[in-house]
């Protein structure tokens, strides 16, 4: 079993994951100039960082609404941002291959993206003792405006990074599992559980930074 890093910061909306982003990769904030946030929805990680981040989305209130299944990024050129930062989107889209060969066509430099472990522990024992598999995954009486489109665990995506990293020339700079648990006493038991047995599945999603 592959031995991954873990990260325990914990936040629970997209104001916490802005402040998580611009604390835990300030290093790549501070070098890049340009920033494209692709799904900014009401644009929290420029409100954090500032001008130098665009933000696209269809929903919420981003610089440019653009519908990634249509238009991908075809408006933006070749290494036209420094950094790219795709959170908790791809997962939504039927074309994430191609959205992912969009986010590295505009960097010039660093590609974030973090994508759920839709195969955690949790999510795994509500399918083996309640046969329900979550909201975005289930069956609701009218359709629902949001869904993931792909399931998978952390291994998949990893091999899957790991594979087209390889195929496309570029390194992996940092990459961790995100274990989100709150500060409540059931967070720090999952917590210490995570730590002490080294729980791979007990994150709930999937970080990587790459560099071209």
């Amino acid at each position: 079993m592959k031995n991954f890093k873990k990260n325990y910061d914990f936040f629970n909306n997209r104001k916490g994951r802005a402040n998580f982003i611009a604390k835990k990769f300030n290093k790549e904030i501070s070098y890049s100039k340009r920033i494209l946030d692709v799904g900014c929805d009401y644009n929290t990680l420029k409100k954090n960082i500032g001008n130098k981040v665009v933000g696209v989305d269809l929903y919420g209130d981003p610089d440019i609404k653009i519908d990634f299944e249509k238009e991908k990024l075809a408006q933006f050129k070749d290494n036209e941002f420094d950094l790219v930062v795709c959170t908790e989107v791809l997962e939504h889209l039927e074309n994430f291959h191609e959205m992912i060969d969009e986010l590295f066509r505009v960097s010039n430099k660093y590609i974030l993206i973090s994508l759920p472990n839709c195969l955690d522990i949790f999510t795994k024992w509500n399918i083996v003792f309640h046969n329900h598999i979550g909201k975005f995954y289930g069956l609701p009486l009218s359709k629902p405006e949001d869904r993931h489109r792909w399931l998978f665990g952390y291994l998949d995506i990893d091999n899957f990074f790991e594979l087209y990293c390889q195929k496309n020339n570029c390194h992996v700079t940092d990459k961790f599992i995100h274990c989100n648990y709150s500060h409540s006493y059931k967070g720090h038991l999952m917590r210490i559980l995570a730590k002490v047995l080294n729980l791979n599945n007990a994150g709930q999603s999937y970080w990587i930074l790459i560099n071209k």
